[in-house]
């Protein structure tokens, strides 16, 4: 189960951040796309402004230390992709990604395998041993079941070490035809699958993808990074009930 910080400032990022970790959550991810300010870092007992990319290191460093054990992601989220659109635009998403991976400053990292940079951040964490969750996401829709099993198999071709996608369910179908494609990539993949839709009809994805080959799920406890999340606690009920 992994569970998002969807904060609009550092403090709240960190407060979120100690909640989560009393959590029975597995794992968390940093959305900094979220932040609707640029963070300031405590330096002693004065809040110091750092080079943008290095505010963002230094707050990945923190919420990785306040989440431990529990492993945290990093996630820059675009607009493309259904991103908040952070001030801090959407055009420092390579450096900033690329800041985080050599300064190790999570041990895992979602790049978004359709952005241009995405083939040289991900030779980068495999050069910094930095595992990568490669993602693609489809705000508008759901695309036919054969489409999902390229674009999966894609992910894992472009060098990804777990795969990420979401799609959009507008009809009921969606969700079959995403967890029927899971299911069929899941006999060859060769790396962790996460698959889920993404709406109030998605839920059943949430909820019964592990049974089709989907390895994670995303859950809220301080807030959603994502339309049709469920809370934790909801979701532990939910999964309890269908075994």
């Amino acid at each position: 189960m992994i569970v998002p910080i969807v904060a609009a400032s550092a403090r709240d990022a960190q407060d979120q951040a100690r909640t989560i970790a009393d959590t029975d959550a597995d794992m968390v991810e940093w959305r900094a796309d979220c932040l609707a300010e640029q963070p300031k870092v405590a330096r002693g007992m004065m809040m110091t402004r750092l080079p943008e990319t290095e505010r963002i290191v230094a707050l990945a460093s923190i919420l990785r230390v306040l989440v431990a054990p529990k492993p945290l992601i990093f996630t820059w989220r675009t607009i493309a992709e259904g991103g908040h659109g952070s001030p801090m635009g959407d055009r420092n998403y390579e450096a900033v990604t690329q800041a985080v991976i050599r300064a190790h400053a999570a041990p895992l990292v979602d790049i978004e395998v359709r952005h241009p940079a995405s083939l040289r951040l991900i030779a980068a964490a495999h050069d910094y041993k930095v595992p990568v969750i490669g993602s693609w996401h489809d705000i508008n829709g759901t695309p036919p079941e054969s489409a999902i099993i390229r674009t999966l198999t894609l992910i894992e071709e472009a060098g990804a070490d777990i795969v990420k996608l979401a799609v959009t369910a507008r009809r009921d179908n969606d969700v079959t035809v995403l967890m029927d494609a899971t299911a069929e990539r899941a006999d060859y993949a060769m790396v962790p699958l996460i698959t889920m839709a993404m709406g109030e009809r998605g839920l059943v994805s949430r909820v019964l993808g592990h049974i089709f080959g989907s390895e994670a799920t995303f859950a809220t406890v301080t807030g959603s990074s994502a339309p049709g999340q469920p809370e934790l606690s909801e979701l532990r009920r939910m999964w309890e009930m269908s075994e």
